[in-house]
């Protein structure tokens, strides 16, 4: 047998309407519960440091993702080559880039980046800072990375 008849979803307030059989005794039909629907919008929760202050934690500029975004579109493609075509070379790289060697090996270690790391920054939660020269060259241990940076990986639950 059902106990509930129909539901009604206000702003404010839940309105749930028994049926006969299910109101209690002595007690309305109707019942109002207080409810506030959640926001549609996911607030950012900015990766921190041990120590830091979260109040102050503002995110990576626009412009930084972006160019993260686009550095790691060629590390990744430049990786890509190097390990499937026999000929190609670092050298290679640099000369058709119109690059130094150091500038190809450099944006090559952002193919290396832990995904959790990548993935905070171009969700936009790594705090004001972090861009493209600061994830270069990290440690090759993803848990090292984090350490490296400063930040507290996120709970695994």
């Amino acid at each position: 047998m059902a106990a509930i008849e129909r539901v009604i979803i206000g702003n404010n307030a839940l309105t749930i309407h028994l049926t006969d059989a299910a109101r209690p005794e002595g007690r309305d039909r109707i019942l109002t519960v207080a409810w506030t629907p959640a926001s549609p919008y996911r607030r950012l929760e900015i990766l921190q440091g041990d120590g830091a202050s979260s109040c102050n934690a503002r995110p990576m500029r626009v412009e930084a993702r972006a160019a993260l975004a686009h550095a790691l579109g060629h590390a990744h493609q430049w990786l890509d080559e190097l390990t499937r075509e026999p000929g190609q070379s670092i050298e290679k790289l640099a000369l058709r880039e119109r690059r130094s060697e150091r500038s190809i090996r450099m944006t090559l270690s952002l193919a290396f980046v832990a995904p959790p790391i990548v993935a905070a920054a171009i969700e936009g939660r790594l705090p004001r800072g972090f861009g493209v020269k600061r994830l270069m060259d990290l440690p090759m241990e993803w848990s090292k990375q984090w350490t490296a940076l400063g930040l507290t990986p996120p709970d695994r639950t």
